[in-house]
């Protein structure tokens, strides 16, 4: 399976990610609101590129999915700036597809962080939830899972979707392990 795959080339940036992200004291509204400017500084620029690239061709429902509207949102109500990263190219569906594996992952992790957020109901922070909230209660991640597994752009070069989410996680670890590491300094 093209899933299995990619999670097991991943496997090292998914870890290191879950931990810079373990660090964050989310009662601190600086360490929320660095946590957003991390994913805006790898989201922006992967959705810009993913969009420009044709994902929509791919994945019809990519504007319910698409998540840079709700994230700018949360980092207008919390005032907080970004500087984005540059914009990553992608090589086919195939890589196209391995971003968004990383992409839609990231919608399952969101949760556990809403989790965490969720036990400090007076925070600042609480106001600024669109992006962690968006898409729940829609079955984004099975049907992604279904293209995934079924393209045949991935089913004739998986190596080509391992290499989009590595793309896809290298910016996420560029953006915010910096930035989590500073703020939980």
């Amino acid at each position: 399976m093209i899933i299995d795959l990619i999670r097991d080339a991943t496997r090292t940036s998914h870890r290191r990610l879950d931990l810079a992200l373990s660090w964050l004291d989310l009662s601190k509204p600086r360490y929320y609101a660095a946590f957003l400017r991390g994913q805006a500084e790898a989201l922006f620029p992967l959705e810009a590129a993913l969009e420009r690239a044709g994902i929509t061709h791919i994945l019809p429902d990519w504007p319910q999915r698409a998540r840079t509207a709700a994230l700018e949102d949360d980092l207008i109500a919390m005032d907080i700036g970004c500087a984005p990263l540059a914009e990553p190219q992608f090589d086919g569906a195939a890589e196209m597809l391995g971003a968004v594996y990383v992409l839609e992952a990231t919608r399952v992790s969101a949760r556990a962080m809403l989790s965490r957020l969720a036990e400090y109901p007076d925070s600042d922070s609480i106001d600024a939830t669109k992006y962690l909230r968006h898409g729940f209660g829609k079955r984004l991640w099975p049907s992604f899972l279904d293209v995934l597994e079924t393209h045949p752009a991935t089913l004739a070069d998986p190596p080509a979707a391992v290499r989009g989410a590595k793309i896809a996680f290298g910016m996420f670890e560029n953006a915010l392990v910096p930035i989590v590491s500073t703020a939980a300094e």
